[in-house]
């Protein structure tokens, strides 16, 4: 099960008292997390891409594509996109472009100095008989856009990575005016378990809070067993 923002936030707030390091708010807490989950995302992406795209003819990162890419997979979304006189439109929550197809098949990116050579290929001319598909990005007025080839194609599908969400750990006022944890105000973590004890550590060491692996396991043991 994975730990939820109030889970994470009272872990956090445990191991501050247990150190005698002070106390970390809520907003603390926001900007710290949120930090540090936006490296981690783009620390995954960065790997993934270097990998994906290595030219060595060896296996070398394919058993850690398939990791890193269940990691990111919270954040993997699919759409079909219209596209008007060979312009479509990226989503604006897009970050990382996987894979675009039309009619099911693959579509080629081309550098912008390739087109004039693409368009001129007499044997892989952008065609939608041959299922010969290309594009180049751009910017469509003020907004990122893939330019395709040939421009009479009409949507395409598109697999992309999205930002990942600020967690909040929202909060209601008892009678005491005392913070309580309200889970209807609340953003919580959209990854998987290890990539939140991760992103955790990691707000931990940039807090300057000392922590062992132990104390992860035996909190996550008392939610399972408590369901707090």
């Amino acid at each position: 099960m994975a730990w939820n923002v109030n889970d994470t936030y009272n872990f956090m707030k445990w191991l501050v008292r247990k150190n005698q390091t002070g106390l970390i708010s809520a907003t603390d807490f926001f900007y710290a997390w949120n930090s540090e989950q936006t490296t981690v995302q783009t620390d995954l992406i960065g790997n993934w891409h270097k990998i994906n795209n290595t030219k060595q003819g060896i296996n070398t990162g394919l058993i850690q594509n398939a990791v890193i890419m269940t990691a990111l997979s919270p954040f993997v979304l699919n759409d079909t996109i219209s596209i008007t006189s060979g312009i479509g439109l990226k989503p604006a929550n897009l970050i990382y472009t996987l894979a675009l197809r039309i009619n099911g098949k693959q579509v080629f990116e081309v550098n912008h100095d390739q087109i004039a050579a693409v368009n001129d290929d007499v044997i892989d001319t952008p065609s939608i008989t041959e299922n010969a598909y290309y594009y180049s990005e751009y910017n469509s007025g003020g907004q990122l856009a893939y330019s395709f080839l040939p421009n009479t194609v009409t949507e395409f599908e598109l697999d992309y990575i999205v930002g990942c969400t600020d967690v909040v750990w929202g909060y209601s006022l008892d009678g005491n005016q005392r913070q309580v944890y309200n889970s209807g105000s609340s953003t919580q973590p959209q990854w998987l378990q290890p990539q939140i004890v991760e992103i955790t550590k990691r707000t931990l060491k940039a807090l300057g809070v000392s922590f062992k692996d132990g104390d992860f396991e035996q909190y996550g043991q008392s939610i399972t067993q408590t369901g707090d």
